[in-house]
């Protein structure tokens, strides 16, 4: 019991080393349920591949718009660049983009995989080991994840949530590493975000004309305007080229994992998460 005991107090002591949400406000033990997410004792955790698509760097927007909004205050998160899989093609660096959406709470896989990795799994282990449940929202592929969960003890497995839109992700990311999270963990796969009428919602579309409000909103909008700054700049040299952006458009489908969590899946697209998210200056 005096190990365990001990062992509890230096998970709990690792996570209070890693940033907290600043505005967190002192009454998140009583925070309601936000869809299958208790914001009393559950930890979001968001991986992005970032590459070669620029559809994560507008999914960070997409969260960044969603943590933002007074109604997710007491959600706890941690959110990963760079956990990709065996694709080809460049990392898109974005840490002005990363600061802006979710202030210190991100690490980067790209340029430290191990550090973020054990990372992961100390907050992961601390949020469990008190209670709660893990809810990995997979903006890419699973390997980065899957490393995560297989340095917790394996009674703890079970208790992580991984939620994934994408056959291609899937295929991008190892054998082993699928095995992991599919097998291993509660795995939900969901329907892909880059097509309507399939209940995801659609956050992929051509049309621009969405673009005014985002940009305009005096608290999303910073981050919505670095998004597309570096969307526009990547994506005519990227090794893959997003049709929906090359058009002026949004592709932020990598958001619908996010959706699915705190349970606003039934929105149809774009136009409704802008209604929600971007609000008026």
């Amino acid at each position: 019991m005096t190990n365990a005991l001990t062992r509890c107090a230096v998970l709990l002591a690792l996570a209070c080393a890693i940033p907290t949400q600043a505005h967190e406000p002192a009454d998140c033990e009583a925070a309601p349920q936000i869809g299958l997410f208790d914001p009393s004792r559950d930890l979001l955790v968001a991986n992005y591949d970032s590459k070669p698509d620029v559809d994560d760097l507008q999914a960070v927007a997409g969260l960044g718009s969603v943590l933002m909004h007074p109604a997710y205050a007491c959600v706890d998160y941690i959110a990963t660049a760079g956990a990709y899989g065996s694709q080809g093609g460049e990392f898109l660096h974005a840490a002005e983009l990363f600061r802006l959406a979710f202030g210190d709470k991100w690490q980067d896989a790209h340029a430290d995989r191990e550090g973020a990795i054990a990372t992961l799994a100390a907050r992961m282990e601390a949020t469990i080991a008190a209670g709660g449940k893990v809810w990995v929202a997979e903006a890419g592929q699973s390997d980065v994840t899957a490393a995560a969960v297989e340095r917790l003890p394996k009674a703890m497995w079970t208790r992580v949530h991984v939620v994934q839109h994408s056959y291609w992700n899937e295929s991008m990311t190892s054998k082993e590493a699928m095995q992991t999270v599919v097998y291993n963990t509660r795995y939900h796969r969901i329907q892909d975000g880059n097509f309507p009428d399939n209940g995801s919602p659609a956050f992929n579309t051509d049309d621009g004309s969405h673009w005014q409000a985002l940009l305009a909103d005096k608290r999303i909008g910073p981050i919505w305007a670095e998004a597309k700054r570096l969307s526009d700049l990547h994506n005519p040299v990227a090794a893959y080229v997003n049709p929906a952006v090359a058009k002026g458009g949004l592709d932020f489908s990598d958001t619908v994992e996010i959706a699915y969590i705190f349970g606003f899946d039934d929105m149809e697209g774009v136009g409704d998460f802008v209604e929600r998210f971007a609000i008026a200056p």
